[in-house]
């Protein structure tokens, strides 16, 4: 007997409560075949198994659990804006000003199968010179066992080498017949712990100069994300830099950590307290001496915590004449505050939609309606997500919230109808094309929405409305 989405439920929360990740409606399939693994496994039914797990919440087995749930794809030198701060201002500037022999303090939380750890590694040595003037110590950790492996073998090939240029394979890798191996000197900078964000943190990470998280907290719920951040910031020395992925905006959400722009990078500093004063036997009041490890503050300006306009046209623009990666190089430049920032969030979503990553576009589509729960665009986008995933109650119930919120929109309209005629909702589905037709004959027939000129949606409506209508 398949286990129904709603029995799923439970489980799902269990999950978010376990690591933090919330699987969205659509992932429910995916969480319903990783129970039927598991339970064959036990040789239990999938039901059994699932009433078994929600009651007893066996941590054991909800890593099992995560492990096939948990997205790990990533390439080296993904976020390039925070590796050219990191390699420009962020390491000099530590090692110009702290005490000779401290070591730089680096973690990279959620650091999957390594690439981001041994980029940060191999930037440490570009930047600060090889052999290092000073220990740089680099804590990587991740909730999977599985990716850790991978991390500490450190053979690469494919798609996740295709950032590093023909210096850096020479310099850092070896070439063997499995892919490029990680150097012996590269990897020893680094120290991998499997280790639960949700749980206490490793005593090596307190006193963190540079904190790397990212795309991360982009699947976590809003309280859990606030949670986390706080204990950040308690992590963090005075001074530290937190470098979140460019979607994971704090604005609205965590307001303790001050935003600021380093070499066009937009980070989050955690400012040192305000000085406490102690008195003294002559009445005179001198300040307290420092509690914690303070890094010193690089070169940086205060961000001014808006996102113009400007950038949404541009970024709009971008996407419609197909241009992804510009558009998300774009957005990754500019700082995602302000009212416009969920707008931001929402196209780009729809650009890591185009290329195919669609759990990331989902959480950001996610993301961008709790930050404003009236945003037509995020809830069409979830629509035709949806939709390509042939998951159509899911995509109606989006898309009906989007014609709601804008009853003008023609492509909401015409996706509409296109998910109720294949839910065999015919009554509901003619409605909807005559409806779309309709907002469609108010733009130029050559005008391209999506790509596809107004004209030929026209014509679609027509002939679906008239095959429709000899079906009733």
């Amino acid at each position: 007997m398949t286990l129904s989405t709603e029995a799923l439920v439970p489980l799902r929360d269990l999950l978010a409560r376990y690591c933090g990740v919330l699987l969205d409606d659509a992932r429910l399939v995916t969480l319903r075949s990783a129970v039927e693994r598991r339970a064959a496994a036990a040789a239990r039914t999938p039901a059994r198994y699932l009433a078994d797990l929600v009651l007893d919440a066996d941590r054991t087995e909800l890593q099992q659990l995560a492990e096939l749930l948990l997205n790990h794809e990533t390439i080296f030198f993904r976020n390039r804006p925070h590796m050219d701060a990191l390699r420009k201002t962020l390491l000099p500037s530590l090692h110009a000003t702290l005490p000779p022999g401290m070591p730089i303090k680096i973690w990279s939380a959620g650091c999957a199968t390594g690439e981001e750890p041994y980029s940060i590694a191999i930037t440490a040595l570009e930047a600060l010179g090889d052999p290092l003037p000073r220990p740089v110590s680099i804590l990587a950790t991740d909730l999977s066992a599985s990716a850790l492996a991978k991390a500490r073998q450190g053979v690469y090939r494919g798609r996740t080498i295709s950032n590093l240029t023909p210096a850096q394979r020479a310099r850092f890798f070896t070439t063997t017949d499995a892919g490029l191996s990680i150097h012996e000197r590269v990897r020893q900078l680094v120290t991998f712990v499997q280790h639960n964000l949700l749980e206490p943190f490793p005593a090596a990470a307190y006193g963190t100069h540079i904190l790397f998280c990212q795309n991360v907290t982009i699947y976590f719920s809003l309280d859990t994300c606030r949670s986390l951040m706080a204990r950040f910031y308690d992590a963090l020395a005075d001074g530290g830099i937190l470098c979140l992925g460019f979607s994971e905006t704090l604005w609205n959400i965590f307001d303790r950590l001050t935003p600021v722009a380093v070499d066009g990078a937009f980070l989050y500093r955690k400012d040192p307290p305000p000085a406490r004063w102690m008195p003294t036997t002559t009445g005179q009041r001198l300040p307290a001496p420092a509690l914690r490890t303070r890094a010193p503050r690089p070169l940086e300006r205060k961000v001014t915590l808006f996102t113009e306009e400007a950038v949404v046209q541009e970024g709009r623009q971008l996407i419609e004449n197909g241009q992804i990666d510009t558009a998300l190089e774009l957005f990754a430049r500019v700082p995602l505050a302000g009212r416009h920032a969920p707008m931001v969030l929402a196209l780009a979503a729809q650009a890591h939609a185009n290329r195919g990553d669609l759990d990331l576009a989902l959480a950001e589509a996610r993301r961008a309606l709790e930050l404003n729960p009236l945003l037509t665009e995020a809830y069409l986008l979830l629509g035709l997500i949806y939709e390509r995933q042939q998951q159509m109650p899911l995509a109606i119930r989006h898309l009906e919230r989007a014609r709601y919120l804008n009853r003008d929109h023609p492509l909401v309209a015409f996706h509409l109808a296109e998910c109720y005629r294949q839910n065999r909702q015919i009554t509901e589905a003619i409605r909807e094309y005559r409806n779309a037709e309709r907002l469609l004959n108010n733009l130029p027939p050559d005008q391209l929405l999506e790509g596809v000129a107004v004209q030929w949606l026209i014509e679609s409506c027509r002939r679906w409305i008239g095959r429709l209508e000899g079906e009733r």
